[in-house]
């Protein structure tokens, strides 16, 4: 299968919107990521959205940027929470593929941040 640009900034907006997010959204302009199948890319991306909407009521912030080695996505919001779930294990699985990784950032209790980076 030939790989396909995916304009990363269209496909955070278009999710926000499908799902009716409450979200401020800094997102850079030309951050393209070339897959085959955008499938998975698009389920990854559902699933940092949702973990983090779990622990909030409060709108989140959606950021996409771009740097020397790639593009960095992510969903940060406020939180009381004082422990996070643990992240499952296929997504980071799943982001291979995209030379993608996920990482869980946050301080319990005021605000939790799931980060997506993908290398060129």
């Amino acid at each position: 299968m030939n790989k396909q640009p995916i304009d990363l900034r269209d496909l955070l907006i278009k999710i926000k919107e499908k799902k009716e997010l409450e979200a401020t959204l800094m997102l850079e302009f030309d951050c393209r990521l070339e897959v085959e199948d955008p499938t998975m890319l698009i389920k990854v991306i559902n699933y940092a959205i949702n973990y983090v909407k779990e622990m909030s009521e409060t709108p989140m912030q959606m950021s996409l940027n771009a740097t020397n080695r790639g593009y960095s996505m992510s969903f940060t919001i406020a939180t009381e929470k004082e422990a996070f779930p643990p992240l499952n294990q296929k997504v980071a699985e799943a982001l291979k593929q995209y030379n993608g990784t996920i990482a869980l950032d946050g301080e319990p209790g005021k605000y939790v941040q799931m980060s997506l980076s993908f290398q060129n």
